[in-house]
């Protein structure tokens, strides 16, 4: 019986690189194995199908992707929002762009209560940076004032129980049942 020298000792920063599928250039300048030795199957390919040194597994490259459609689309809502239309207010004709048309329906709507065009607008004015309170913070906050104390409290009570568990209840000595008849039957 003859004993095979054992391979030698990575250390742990081989090991990784191994792991990873890289090598440095001290293992690539080392003979390869021989045919034997070398198993094929996943992920080992038989030599003479591997991709050479130098050479490309696509040599074509990879296909083009088609160009984007978003700037014409944006070119194009641009244009369509820049038109002027004519607009009758009684008797008056005004002349604007169709994106102050839009938001002039959107506000009308929003007025009559449509709770969709309320929607968009809160969220066109939070984009935009438009105060919907402006010049009505002071109104807003005197009516708050005045009953602001009862408000605090009737919440403080709705939410007291849901933090506070209640203690439970205790009969006085005098109501809990001494009758020795009861303790000799259990």
């Amino acid at each position: 019986m003859t004993k095979k020298a054992p391979p030698p000792r990575a250390d742990g920063n081989q090991l990784r690189q191994r792991a990873r599928g890289r090598t440095d250039s001290s293992a690539a300048s080392q003979p390869a194995a021989s045919d034997a030795e070398y198993k094929v199957g996943p992920g080992r390919p038989p030599r003479e199908y591997r991709f050479k040194p130098g050479k490309s597994g696509n040599p074509k490259g990879a296909k083009p992707k088609p160009p984007s459609i978003a700037p014409d689309l944006k070119l194009a809502l641009e244009r369509a929002l820049n038109k002027t239309v004519k607009l009758k207010q009684g008797e008056k004709e005004r002349i604007v762009t169709m994106a102050v048309a839009g938001i002039e329906q959107l506000v009308a709507q929003f007025v009559k209560g449509d709770r969709h065009a309320r929607r968009d607008l809160f969220a066109l004015a939070d984009k935009l940076g438009v105060d919907l309170l402006a010049g009505q913070h002071k109104g807003v906050q005197e009516a708050l004032a005045s009953n602001h104390q009862a408000i605090l409290e009737a919440y403080v009570d709705r939410q007291y129980d849901k933090v506070v568990q209640p203690s439970p209840v205790l009969a006085s000595p005098e109501l809990l049942d001494d009758d020795p008849q009861d303790q000799d039957q259990s």
